[in-house]
């Protein structure tokens, strides 16, 4: 994993970077269970990162090869969707429904870096599978956190409730 300096903004769908707006709508047109993602959204936020410069080791490597990545993410009452665009890797889209998947605060020692693990049932996988929304330190990320916990609680009134975004602060 590469070390980014990240910074995360609270927005509108209609304020992500035109790439990112244009993605998501592409892809809930292709995916219709997805419903009104823009009519439906609760919270939108978007994360710059920068890649900081990479050591000899990570040169070495051959380590991830964009060094400016951007991540637009929503959260509905049902779906969690993120889009993110790398300046050498393109644009992916992922989704995942919010009643199969969990989420947890992601913090690592070995780089500074912060966000959101997502583990469960992402986009089209036969199987359970681990995502990564990076994000900083800002106050719109801990409230988008806080926001999609709230809304998997809504999805799965079942699952304990645990405050996990406290990396964050």
């Amino acid at each position: 994993m590469s070390a980014y300096i990240r910074f995360t903004r609270e927005c509108s769908f209609g304020q992500l970077r035109p790439e990112l707006v244009r993605a998501i709508r592409e892809y809930a047109q292709n995916h219709r269970e997805l419903g009104d993602v823009e009519g439906d959204v609760l919270m939108c936020c978007e994360t710059t990162s920068e890649k900081e410069r990479a050591g000899a080791l990570a040169a070495l490597l051959g380590d991830d090869p964009d060094t400016i990545l951007y991540t637009g993410m929503l959260v509905t009452p049902q779906w969690l969707i993120w889009a993110r665009n790398g300046d050498q890797s393109g644009i992916v889209v992922s989704s995942a429904k919010l009643q199969d998947v969990q989420v947890r605060a992601f913090a690592s020692r070995l780089v500074k870096d912060t966000g959101m693990e997502v583990s469960g049932y992402i986009g089209d996988s036969k199987g359970r599978v681990r995502g990564y929304i990076g994000m900083g330190p800002e106050p719109a990320a801990q409230k988008f956190c806080e926001q999609v916990q709230k809304a998997i609680e809504k999805a799965s009134p079942k699952r304990a409730k645990k405050r996990l975004f406290g990396f964050l602060q």
